[in-house]
């Protein structure tokens, strides 16, 4: 062993001694740290919209919020009634009831729009009137005739307010995009001291109030179930909020779960209360202190994040675990906790941190993604990792010098347990058979392989959803019924003053509305398409008699700026949300179905080739939902190549740092790497995609697997260069550490197959690949490194120089 690696593990063991000795100290230390941390967490927020993907400086996200100051919130909460006897009267009044009482309760609201208030544009003169469809309650026959006929006779509501159909009717509720957050000083004006110049702090619409508005809807609609009216909930805002409901279920479920199957096998291990709670308790405290790290950051828990308390959980026990053990071990022996435990963390002390350093730096990668909640995990992950380790390291001798511990009665049955034959086999087919075992992992990695290849991106978030759910269904419904739930936003900036009083750009703006439904790109396209074409159409046509032929774009400028001078003098606002005070630029919104991601591109592509040919003169830029989705795909893959090639590189050179030689550094990454290559393969065999969720594993694994790989090549070091074989050491080294490799990898991968219990199924799809991805990594550990180390080393022994420096033999066994 190398004089490096001595001194390392007598820091360990006197930090270990020290930490004995001050042990009230050092527990009080810890207590405060925590308690002060936990004080933090009640600023801890949530956060799963789109937007969070994306970094402050991002264009994409730049030219969104833009779009938000300027036009309003490009999604909506979208409400589908289905009546089982069509548009009747009753059905009309029931949706008018709930379109008034969503009106009076939801907070944070734009506006609602449906049937009740849809657009109706007629003239008395020369004044210009635009009301609503449903001003009041459907009592007559003829009044219910005279209101379907008004449906019929506004192209504007198909595919926006009612299917084409008739068999279903939408409420569209639009949430504030800006929300005034300053609280309102019930004192103003009462007291004499100046107003204050500083405006109010103005900030977008939250996840938690997205999540609020969500509620109120749901529960309104409640009230109307069973009124022979089937609802349907869709658009991103629900979408949005179904997601967090979902991670906050799965988190309340697969902490506890976690917690229970550590309990378990911690109990069946060491058999001591001591065993068991000891690691739960610096687990414990490490996790509370990673989440108050976090609030004091201001890094909400999002979609990458929530992976987190289980991971820290696991990372956590590992460590304990590996010190716990080989502490019992010479505690039965010399009866003496100092002793025992000093011993236990120097000699532990080494790979329990390279472990956590290497696990770290496999998370650290994330930080240089382009996806802001992946790097975001890239900050908080590796501290709470080496703060798992720290509680580890300090708590655990405190605990151990405070509390009494029993001794177990040894067995003296002389019976070998199976775990112990299974070794001795291992040991033995390994070290004498390591060329036929080298060829086999070799086979199966050229399998596994063939199957990655198989592997696609892909990023259809509402997959994430188990089939059932409302949102789910409720989306399929409406993009089969509608055409669409998700917006595209295209903003025709003309360049000048009053640029769209033009009748030619208008022309255009009309006929790109109706030219973009029929552009399809793998099946996707558009169910609506509106913009400020369609208000003039109607406003024409009720200046001219309300006559079908004039429903058209005016085509002089002096008649454009007329009639939308009318149209403002009438009373409606609808015209802010579609061109700019000025009429330099207008907004048409294109309404097209959720789908993957990667798809929209070419879609979003075609439609942006064919903007460039009918506006070449103006600047059209491209944004809302569908512009975020489609730059969310793009940067995930770029955050693959980086933190896959970050985290390789990084833990390759620390496993030659560790290991202090450089050929098996590289070789013993070999073993690291079949994991991943498994992994893949199961993901092209089983058709799971490559999405924004699994791009998370192969760093997380990486970082993970190492971890037993770096205790079985530092225990079979030592065994090895204190004298003897490599079958020598290889068994040695599984009897020392291979129990507790075993229980750790046992422990990792059962708390991430908790997840396939989970209601998300990207959750479901993360848990099973890490779970096999630890199965996987432990059979190479234990099959896959002893044969490599046999090739590299053949049949050398080792013995002692004079110097007691180890000396290479060429001799047999």
């Amino acid at each position: 062993m190398t004089n490096v690696h001595r001194r390392l593990e007598t820091l360990f063991a006197g930090i270990a001694a020290w930490i004995y000795t001050h042990r009230f100290i050092t527990l009080g230390v810890i207590l405060l740290i925590t308690v002060v941390l936990t004080g933090q967490l009640p600023r801890l927020t949530m956060d799963t919209r789109e937007e969070s993907f994306f970094h402050e400086n991002d264009p994409t996200l730049i030219a969104y919020n833009e779009f938000r100051d300027r036009f309003g919130q490009d999604d909506m909460f979208i409400i589908g009634m289905k009546p089982e006897k069509g548009l009747t009267p009753d059905f009309l009044a029931a949706m008018s009831q709930l379109h008034r009482e969503l009106e009076e309760k939801v907070p944070y609201l734009d506006e609602v729009t449906s049937l009740v208030n849809g657009r109706v544009v007629r003239a008395e003169g020369d004044t210009l009137i635009v009301e609503d469809l449903m001003p009041g309650p459907v009592e007559t026959v003829d009044e219910h005739r005279r209101i379907m006929g008004l449906i019929d006779r506004y192209p504007l509501y198909d595919n926006l307010l009612v299917s084409t159909d008739r068999s279903l009717a939408m409420i569209l509720v639009k949430a504030q995009a800006v929300v005034n957050t300053a609280e309102v000083d019930l004192m103003a004006g009462f007291e004499n001291e100046p107003e204050s110049s500083s405006e109010p702090h103005r900030q977008f619409l939250s996840n938690e109030q997205n999540v609020e508005i969500d509620t109120v809807i749901r529960n309104i609609v409640e009230k109307y179930r069973g009124k022979g009216i089937d609802f349907y909930f869709a658009g991103n805002p629900v979408f949005v909020a179904e997601i967090q409901r979902g991670i906050e279920k799965d988190l309340g479920m697969m902490i506890p779960l976690s917690f229970l199957l550590i309990v378990i096998f911690l109990a069946m291990l060491f058999r001591r209360i001591s065993g068991v709670v000891y690691p739960l308790i610096a687990v414990l405290l490490s996790l509370i202190s990673s989440f108050g790290i976090m609030a004091v950051w201001g890094i909400p828990i999002s979609n990458a994040i929530q992976i987190l308390p289980t991971f820290l959980i696991v990372v956590g026990i590992a460590n304990a675990v590996h010190i716990l053990t080989i502490f019992y071990q010479n505690y039965q022996i010399n009866e003496d906790k100092q002793q025992a435990i000093v011993q236990a963390v120097g000699y532990t002390g080494l790979p329990v941190f390279m472990t956590s350093l290497t696990t770290a730096c496999g998370l650290l990668s994330f930080v240089w993604a382009d996806v802001a909640i992946v790097a975001h995990l890239g900050y908080v992950a590796p501290v709470g990792v080496m703060l798992a380790f720290v509680y580890t390291l300090f708590l655990l001798p405190s605990l151990v010098a405070i509390f009494p511990i029993k001794l177990i009665a040894p067995s003296h049955s002389g019976k070998r347990f199976i775990v112990d034959r299974l070794f001795d086999g291992i040991t033995r087919i390994t070290t004498q058979r390591p060329i036929m075992i080298t060829l086999l992992w070799a086979v199966l990695l050229i399998l596994a392989g063939s199957g990655a290849l198989a592997v696609r991106f892909s990023h259809n978030a509402m997959t994430w959803l188990p089939e059932g759910s409302t949102v789910r269904v409720g989306t399929e419904m409406l993009d089969r019924k509608n055409g669409g739930t998700v917006m595209l936003e295209v903003i025709v900036d003309s360049g000048r003053q009053n640029g769209f009083h033009d009748p030619d750009l208008l022309a255009r703006l009309a006929e790109a509305g109706e030219v973009i439904p029929t552009i399809s790109e793998h099946r996707i396209r558009a169910g609506k398409v509106f913009s400020i074409a369609d208000a003039l159409k109607e406003t024409n046509r009720a200046l001219n008699q309300d006559r079908d032929a004039a429903y058209i774009v005016p085509d002089t400028r002096e008649l454009i700026a007329q009639e939308l001078i009318l149209f403002e003098s009438s009373g409606s606002d609808d015209l802010t949300e579609l061109s700019d005070s000025t009429y330099q630029t207008a907004r048409l919104s294109v309404l097209a179905p959720f789908t993957d991601s990667i798809l929209y591109k070419d879609y979003v592509d075609r439609i942006k080739n064919y903007l460039q040919g009918q506006f070449p003169n103006e600047t059209v830029t491209l944004t809302g939902h569908m512009a975020l989705f489609i730059g969310i795909t793009k940067l995930f893959i770029t955050s693959m190549a980086k933190s896959y090639l970050f985290a390789l590189l990084v833990i390759t050179l620390l496993m030659i740092l560790m290991i202090g030689r450089i050929r098996i550094g590289l070789m013993s990454m070999i073993a690291n790497i079949v994991p991943i290559i498994m992994i893949f393969g199961i993901m092209g065999v089983t058709g799971i995609p490559l999405d924004l969720f699994t791009i998370l594993i192969g760093s997380i694994v990486l970082g993970l697997v190492v971890d037993d790989t770096i205790h079985f090549l530092h225990h079979f070091r030592r065994s090895f260069e204190a004298g003897g074989s490599v079958e020598k050491a290889v068994r040695e080294t599984l009897f020392t550490t291979g129990r507790a490799m075993v229980i750790t990898s046992l422990v990792l991968c059962g708390s991430f197959f908790i997840y396939t219990t989970a209601y998300l199924t990207c959750n479901v799809h993360f848990g099973l690949l890490t779970g096999c991805a630890v199965l996987f990594a432990l059979a190479a550990d234990f099959l896959m490194v002893p044969a490599l180390l046999t090739i590299v080393f053949g049949k050398r022994l080792v013995v002692k120089g004079r110097q007691g420096q180890a000396v290479m033999n060429g001799g047999g066994h």
